[in-house]
């Protein structure tokens, strides 16, 4: 298989107890290790497309590229952010079968499955809730998220696996380059080159929970400057159950096709073209049992961006994408039809020695068809076009050695609320070869989508939304430092502290801006390589929510089930072991604290899942996979209409590359 570039951290794992002594006694261990962190070799990373995360050192992965922070590469172990990389090796050997449960490797991110095994919690920092809606999620540089409640359906976000080449995650605000829904975190999932994929790949997996699951991947050189690649996949996945042992839904099930194509047509000019098309139905319970039935979802998208290299510290980028989608939640409560449109322009270039600047502007529009009644949910009016406006720019000044300044803003201009102004400041400096810190204060907003705007219901006939809804406001101060210098072992330690202002209440039957409060939290990520065939990596984050009821709010119920939908402590250790040259072990531990919103508790639950895979030749590799190990079942969330519980799973899966 052909070589491409590795983007990845694996970064480590650290129990709930004792933080902060065990903290201080790891960051003087590391202080002693720092003699060593003159050997760091900047170099870039290759290794072949089935390759051995083991041939990869700490320093390397530190000094790998992210794009996240500043819409540039950069160091990782220099970004001036809370970012973890997540590498395409790095899911394949963690036996995640989705984004979504990938995702779980990340620090910092609480990841919930709730009403069936194909949907799902996901925040950062906070707010957890079926319908979260401050996280930005980027495809390949299609953003993601939905204008009708400003956040995810994780259930149809799916690609190939193998073709993923990183997940960039930066937990804490983005909103300078990303937008206004990028208020507590960014995920920026990156798919490989077609250049990188030429050849074939089968992938398959079968279980007691993921019932039956495969793809196949296609791609081939078209002559010397252009590469293509076709995939299609289709997967099966059993309910979840209720307190009982009963299955509380069907199955679902998703179809999915796609191609990316990239082009070199001259010298320092790229263009990509991608595109999927995607068809799926489960069974839900939204409302209530009587209205169960299939939930009918469908899409498609294409997107194509021109890059041109205009000098050694200059590029110029022009994106345009459209997307397309359906979604039918059964009977009588939902039904919506959207379409956008997006146009994106970026420039960087370098001013002398000291500026790097990058500025860009986009459009994008939005245009949706609702049901009306007698479906239960509607809204007012039915169908409406939405226009947003955009421009950012930043500036990245190199001050004293090892020190660089950011500035930047972005404005964005929507329908609802107007004007919007999303400045911040951030400060690295790298004190030695060893040591990093940085800082920043951000500010942030979340519009009004449509859910708060204009939803209604039918029966009884009520006006939710409130065409008077104010933006969301979050000023953010975050710390961080890193430690990387022994080549055995790196620390990542960040804390922060959110107020958040004018967060979406209920006052008197219809949503308003009459939550107040802030957060404060830490993150901790260890990694620790003994010798090159064995890594362990740990990580906690601590969280204390505190919102509270603003002057003149009614709203009594809304600020304390925030405050208690995300968990306070979570901890991991996830360990990797080549047991020899054909066969590997990977396992992850995972420790989530207690969830007490007032509609019910969840309990407080340590989860292990284990991975053992055979490779008895490079392009062949059989695995064994065993999930939520040590409880028959467990819940993970709680929605006002359902309590369902994951289950203890076994899946073997395949993998089959051939030229």
């Amino acid at each position: 298989m052909p070589v491409h570039q590795v983007w990845t951290v694996r970064r480590g794992f650290f129990q709930h107890a004792g933080l902060t002594g065990l903290a201080g006694l790891l960051l003087i261990i590391a202080a002693g290790n720092s003699a060593n962190a003159d050997e760091m070799q900047r170099i870039p990373l290759r290794v072949t497309d089935a390759g051995d995360l083991t041939e990869l050192s700490l320093e390397d992965l530190l000094n790998i590229e992210v794009t996240s922070v500043s819409r540039r590469a950069e160091p990782l172990a220099e970004a001036a952010a809370a970012v973890y990389v997540l590498s395409g090796e790095e899911i394949q050997r963690s036996g995640a079968r989705s984004i979504a449960e990938a995702l779980r490797l990340v620090p910092g991110l609480f990841v919930a499955r709730i009403g069936d095994i194909n949907t799902h919690v996901i925040t950062s920092r906070g707010f957890a809730d079926r319908l979260s809606d401050k996280l930005e999620v980027i495809v390949d540089g299609r953003t993601v998220y939905t204008p009708l409640f400003s956040g995810v359906f994780w259930d149809t976000l799916d690609t190939f696996l193998p073709d993923i080449e990183r997940i960039e995650v930066i937990r804490g605000p983005g909103a300078t380059l990303w937008g206004t829904n990028a208020i507590n975190g960014v995920i920026n999932i990156t798919t490989k080159k077609a250049s990188d994929t030429r050849g074939s790949l089968f992938n398959a997996g079968a279980g007691t929970e993921e019932r039956s699951a495969a793809g196949l991947r296609s791609g081939s050189a078209l002559g010397d400057t252009a590469d293509v690649r076709i995939y299609a996949k289709q997967f099966e996945r059993d309910s979840l159950k209720d307190v009982n042992g009963q299955d509380t839904f069907t199955v679902a099930r998703l179809q999915q096709a796609g191609l990316r194509s990239d082009w070199r047509p001259a010298a320092g000019h790229s263009l990509t073209l991608s595109g999927d098309v995607y068809e799926g139905n489960r069974e839900d319970i939204f409302e209530a049992p009587q209205r169960a039935g299939d939930v009918e979802t469908s899409g498609a998208n294409v997107l194509t961006r021109w890059i041109w290299q205009t000098g050694a510290a200059s590029e110029l980028s022009v994106q345009a994408y459209y997307d397309h989608s359906k979604r039918f939640i059964p009977t009588i409560v939902f039904r919506e039809t959207r379409d956008i449109g997006d146009l994106d322009l970026q420039h960087r270039i370098a001013l002398g020695e000291r500026h790097t600047l990058v500025y860009g502007a986009g459009y994008r529009e939005s245009h949706d068809v609702t049901g009306q009644p007698p479906l239960v949910f509607i809204f007012v009016p039915p169908t409406e076009t939405l226009h947003f406006y955009s421009a950012f720019v930043q500036d990245q000044i190199k001050l004293w050695s090892g020190s660089e300044l950011t500035l930047g803003s972005k404005v964005e201009h929507n329908d609802y609320t107007g004007w919007e102004f999303q400045p911040n400041v951030r400060l690295g400096w790298r004190t030695s070869e060893a040591w990093f810190t940085w800082g920043a204060v951000s500010r942030a907003a979340r519009t009004p989508s449509r859910l708060d705007h204009d939803l209604a219901t039918f029966t009884p006939a009520n006006r939710v939304g409130n065409p008077d809804q104010k933006t969301e406001k979050l000023l953010a101060y975050e710390w961080g430092l890193r430690f990387f210098g022994s080549g055995r072992f790196t620390v990542d330690l960040t804390g922060f502290y959110n107020d958040y202002d004018d967060v979406r209440s209920t006052e008197g039957g219809r949503f308003g801006n009459g939550v107040e409060g802030y957060s404060t939290g830490a993150e901790l990520a260890l990694a620790w390589n003994p010798i090159r065939e064995f890594d362990l990596r740990w990580s906690y984050t601590y969280l204390d929510l505190s919102l509270r009821s603003g002057a003149g709010s009614t709203d009594t119920s809304t600020a304390w089930n925030i405050n208690r939908t995300s968990p306070e402590h979570q901890a991991g250790l996830r360990a990797g072991w080549q047991l020899a040259q054909d066969w590997n072990l990977s396992g992850f531990l995972r420790y989530v604290s207690e969830l007490n919103p007032s509609n019910g508790a969840v309990p407080t639950y340590t989860d292990l899942n284990l991975r053992a895979a055979w490779r008895p030749w490079k392009s062949f590799e059989l695995a064994v996979v065993g999930e939520n190990l040590f409880d028959p079942q467990h819940g993970e969330f709680r929605t006002p209409v359902s309590y369902t519980e994951v289950e203890r799973s076994g899946l073997v899966e395949l993998n089959w590359a051939w030229d």
